[in-house]
């Protein structure tokens, strides 16, 4: 009996210490098993609503806030593992991932300029006044003209450089970095320096909220605008994109304004559906009134890094990675369902394409909450050490991790897969090129190549709370500082080879909207304007105030700006109120792949005068009947709109108009239908869809 009780509270201590450890995503089970350093690390910690962590019998630890129910916290590694033996802690979250920087006539084709001269209907000219738009980039030069008032006050209310040391200006709330306001800035107290990222930051903010007094030319979209700028540490690990949104909220509620927020920044790998902590708890920043964040979709359009496939019980497909580094690193997702009956192994093949082995196939479950270490051998020789941890969030997202260490670099590592289920992963290593044909290794009709899709930059870029921004070709000329015409080959309008496309991994439309990006002239930091002139005169514009940016770094300030300009016309207009009018009133011309929404343009080109507008004029149109499986697309309707159904099925459509009319009817078997109004003449109208059973209706406006 006594041997019995024993095994049932070692079992018992067992579950235990299993439960507490899956709470903890991959990068905090591997930290835990390679460390046992006493060093605050910054984590996300998720808890019951309506709950609070207990520090009861824990030193050592900072709370730098929280929002809703997700803490941000310093704490050592062994005060995690109390943390999570706490049952209302649900989750806890590391990274050690480095963010990126995502690297004129712009406002007459995202048509913005009828917005700043206050076109009827509108009431005033809008130009941001009274409207913070906050900075996460690089930084930005304080000095430039461009973000100074008509008395030479510096427009950038606070700036927080997270790279300085800790000092007697470091913000309390974060613990590292320095800070400064418009005052110290004014004074010369500022140390803040742009030029080490090559004035990225300063573009971003130029796009966006410049005021164009260096040369009273190239005005961003809100040139009255006040600035709250973060500079990122680049280096440093944890979550630095919460904290910057954090302190911009924190600032812009002391001032008591509405606010905007750009990122120009990200990162290309995670589970790329918003669902990590880093997501939830931007999401509660700026959700609700006032409020709203747009970033960058990213700039990998063209490069194959993503592998997904729905894997079946017939075949063992697998993906080749290989890297020359000494390590290599990949994650792969899925929803809980998808991989419950999914194997795995990782195997391995000389240059010469011979197996050399692999780990075995193992279950979804061989690693989860543990870190499980497999060695290769091939005969008596060693090929290398495999880790592998997974885990499960609390939104049913499984992420298994694998780190190779490889004891040669001339191996060719095997991603294996064989069940029923589906992956997604994304790395930059994947072998793409240099692929054997069926002949000499008959096996490659099983590969599973990396493509071009899902590139969207992962966490808060995917999120519904979030406008994330694509990239068009603003222009293809311009004219430099030496007087010479710069022309590349790229075509105005066109989408940007390089702009990311969605979906989300969960299936979700990204990016949002497509504004201008490829080679618009932004604000420089001054530091560099000498030696660009010396060196590359061709990248300075006329003036020597300017240079050229691109990419949806560029784009998204743009849409910022405007998303600016509208809670200066609306300052308690909610997030989901800019994105929609942001989104359903874009527009479509010969360059929009049709139909929209699609994963490379969104919901088309953004249309600054329409955003403004449609809501008034499209006031007393509401939705009837319609449980939201019925959309269109622009709303307004100009020429042509895209009418979207949530099924395949047999359906019959019928449009009245406002004479009760019918003026279309039509059978359809499709879950979208191009409406071509040009010969309808303005006015409201009504679609109703028939299918099966169920009746939606939905009014509309022809312009």
């Amino acid at each position: 009996m006594k041997t019995l009780f024993t095994f049932f509270v070692f079992f018992l201590f067992q579950f235990y210490i299993s439960e507490a450890q899956t709470k903890l995503n991959t990068e905090l089970i591997r930290l835990q098993s390679s460390h046992s350093s006493s060093k605050p690390i910054n984590i996300l910690v998720l808890v019951k609503p309506n709950t609070e962590i207990l520090f009861v019998g824990i030193t050592d630890y900072q709370i730098h806030y929280k929002i809703s129910n997700i803490y941000a916290v310093s704490t050592s590694l062994e005060n995690i593992k109390k943390l999570s033996e706490q049952k209302n802690v649900l989750r806890i979250e590391y990274t050690e991932h480095h963010l990126t920087l995502m690297d004129d006539t712009s406002d007459v084709r995202n048509r913005i300029n009828a917005v700043k001269s206050g076109l009827s209907p509108l009431t005033q000219a809008y130009d941001g006044t009274n409207i913070i738009i906050g900075i996460i980039d690089s930084g930005t030069d304080f000095s430039h003209p461009d973000f100074r008032d008509i008395s030479g006050n510096s427009r950038i209310k606070y700036l927080w450089d997270m790279t300085k040391p800790i000092a007697a200006n470091t913000p309390t709330a974060f613990g590292y970095g320095q800070e400064w306001t418009n005052t110290e800035i004014d004074l010369g107290l500022c140390t803040h320096d742009d030029t080490p990222h090559f004035g990225h930051g300063t573009a971003s903010s130029g796009i966006a909220a410049g005021n164009g007094l260096a040369i009273h030319k190239y005005a961003g979209v809100s040139p009255k605008a006040d600035l709250i700028v973060v500079a990122l540490d680049f280096t440093r690990v944890g979550f630095t994109i919460a904290d910057a949104v954090q302190y911009i909220v924190a600032k812009a509620t002391v001032l008591n304004k509405p606010f905007v927020i750009n990122a120009s920044v990200g990162e290309y790998y995670g589970s790329h559906d918003g669902t990590d902590l880093e997501a939830k708890i931007i999401d509660g920043m700026v959700t609700g009134s006032g409020k709203c964040l747009i970033a960058s979709a990213g700039n990998a359009g063209s490069v194959p890094f993503h592998v997904g496939y729905n894997i079946n019980s017939i075949d063992t497909n697998f993906t080749w990675i290989k890297s020359t580094s000494s390590a290599i690193n990949l994650s792969e997702y899925a929803d809980t369902l998808q991989i419950k009956n999914v194997k795995y192994t990782i195997g391995v093949n000389n240059l010469g394409l011979t197996n050399l082995g692999n780990i075995g196939f193992k279950s979804y479950n061989y690693s989860l909450g543990t870190l499980k270490r497999d060695t290769i051998f091939n005969g008596v020789n060693r090929i290398g050490i495999v880790e592998c941890v997974s885990s499960i969030n609390t939104f049913g997202v499984y992420e298994l991790n694998i780190s190779i260490k490889p004891d040669s670099l001339n191996y060719l590592w095997r991603i294996e897969h064989n069940g029923i289920g589906r992956i997604d992963s994304w790395n930059f290593d994947y072998v793409t090129t240099g692929l054997p044909s069926i002949g000499i290794y008959p096996k490659i009709n099983k590969y599973k190549i990396a493509d071009t899709t899902q590139s969207i930059v992962s966490s808060f870029q995917c999120s519904d709370e979030v406008i994330t921004v694509a990239n068009y070709v603003n222009r293809n000329h311009y004219i430099d500082i030496n007087g010479n015409v710069q022309t590349t080959t790229e075509t105005p309008g066109e989408i940007a080879a390089s702009s990311s496309v969605g979906p989300t991994r969960n299936n979700k439309i990204k990016p949002d909207i497509a504004a201008t990006g490829a080679t618009l002239l932004a604000s420089a930091a001054m530091g560099l304007i000498p030696s660009l002139i010396s060196a590359a005169p061709y990248v300075i514009a006329q003036g020597g105030y300017h240079i050229t940016a691109g990419g949806t770094s560029a784009s998204s300030p743009v849409v910022a700006g405007l998303a600016a300009l509208y809670l200066q016309k609306n300052p308690t207009a909610t997030n989901q109120q800019i994105k929609q009018a942001i989104i359903n009133c874009a527009y479509v011309d010969v360059f929009v792949n049709l139909p929209i929404p699609n994963f490379r343009w969104g919901f088309g080109k953004l249309d600054g005068f329409k955003a403004m507008t449609c809501d008034l004029v499209t006031t007393n149109i509401s939705l009837l009947d319609n449980d939201g499986s019925l959309k269109l697309f622009p709303n307004p309707v100009e020429k042509k709109a895209n009418i979207l159904f949530e099924s395949n099925e047999l359906k019959t459509i019928r449009i009245l108009n406002s004479s009760g009319q019918t003026i279309l009817l039509e059978k359809i078997q499709s879950n979208t239908y191009l409406l071509n109004s040009e010969n309808l003449t303005p006015g409201v109208y009504l679609i109703i869809s028939e299918e099966k059973e169920h009746i939606n209706k939905l009014k509309f406006l022809i312009l």
